[in-house]
């Protein structure tokens, strides 16, 4: 975007409204003019307007356009920073003014199990607190395939999901049976904010694998039959074996970890999961079977009247929560678990 007339160095105030700095955090969440007047229900003509006045208050340029959409620039970072903190406040002031202190205004969101693990719920809660300020944070774990139902029951107001990562080899090798059904089949209504690539890997009990490389492929472990996290590991193996692995449904990544460490089947686990020893002690890799990486996403629907501020925080918090659980800490990578052994070019031994 061309540098606005007139120059930043003369610039001795800023007024900008709150509506202006709502769109502006809006594009930098999507990155993209497109989706953020999608979200928020304005013309892109709109949108674009509203930034072109935003850098003629700054006086400089606030994002460098891009093939794939807009990026900040330095100006536009500095000015994220506080745009968050004033819509916080502005956020804080409108629940002060309208919204009873007694009964705060709830967000229901649908959590699929195979982010719903160890410490992510209650990282979600914690996060939610601190940035979803006056508003209750209410969190149901429930299967990929519960979602579109709740949404349209009006149970959920949002849905923490894994969907397809674009341009994935391992993916692309697969393609009619690694289709993400959330994403084909999602109406109109709803829409998809990507927050965070979170990566799995395929593990096996010590005693199972002790059994040979062929009877460690015969049984999988899975969580949710609709996540694409989850479907994956079996169609994987139908496609390199003579038939198809026998499923076990266990309903959540706690149960799945047990299962495959008693020796029950292989599964694919969350990195949060399968590299920490204290979580995944009596695990290691499956032979010849890569790690993947998948989209956690918000799906939402689309014309909430909610304040646009509550689904940027909200958006944030599912961020910040699921960023927190794919690092992996120092220190909880020993030789011989999932992390440090597995190898993305081994071959399935047959």
């Amino acid at each position: 975007m061309p540098a606005p007339p007139g120059g930043g160095k003369g610039v001795e105030h800023v007024d900008i409204d709150a509506r202006t700095l709502r769109t502006f955090r809006e594009v930098t969440l999507t990155g993209s003019f497109t989706q953020a007047a999608r979200r928020l229900g304005y013309s892109q003509s709109s949108v674009t307007a509203q930034m072109r006045a935003l850098e003629r208050q700054v006086g400089e340029p606030v994002f460098e356009r891009l093939p794939s959409g807009v990026r900040l620039t330095r100006t536009g970072t500095v000015l994220c920073d506080y745009a968050r903190q004033i819509l916080t406040l502005v956020g804080e002031m409108e629940a002060a003014l309208r919204r009873p202190a007694a009964n705060p205004p709830r967000m229901t969101v649908g959590v699929v199990p195979a982010l719903a693990y160890g410490q992510q719920l209650a990282r979600l809660t914690h996060i939610g607190r601190r940035l979803l300020s006056g508003v209750q944070l209410a969190l149901r774990v429930m299967g990929t395939g519960e979602i579109h139902d709740a949404f349209r029951a009006g149970t959920i107001d949002g849905a923490l999901v894994l969907t397809v990562a674009d341009a994935d080899d391992h993916l692309a090798a697969l393609p009619g049976a690694l289709a993400d059904p959330l994403r084909a089949e999602r109406p109109d209504d709803l829409t998809e904010v990507r927050l965070q690539e979170v990566e799995f890997a395929p593990v096996i009990g010590i005693a199972a694998r002790s059994r040979g490389p062929a009877a460690a492929g015969r049984q999988v472990v899975i969580a949710d039959p609709d996540c694409p996290s989850q479907r994956w590991l079996p169609e994987f193996l139908r496609l390199r074996s003579d038939g198809p692995p026998e499923i076990h449904e266990l309903g959540s990544m706690a149960g799945v970890r047990a299962a495959a460490q008693s020796g029950l089947g292989c599964a694919m686990l969350p990195m949060a999961l399968a590299a920490s020893p204290r979580e995944a002690g009596g695990l290691r890799p499956l032979p010849g079977v890569p790690r993947m990486r998948w989209n956690a996403s918000l799906v939402s629907a689309r014309g909430d009247d909610r304040p646009a501020l509550d689904w940027e925080n909200l958006a944030e918090t599912l961020r910040q929560a699921t960023a927190l659980a794919c690092a992996v800490p120092a220190g909880e990578e020993p030789e011989g678990t999932a992390v440090s052994a597995l190898g993305p070019d081994q071959g399935l031994a047959s």
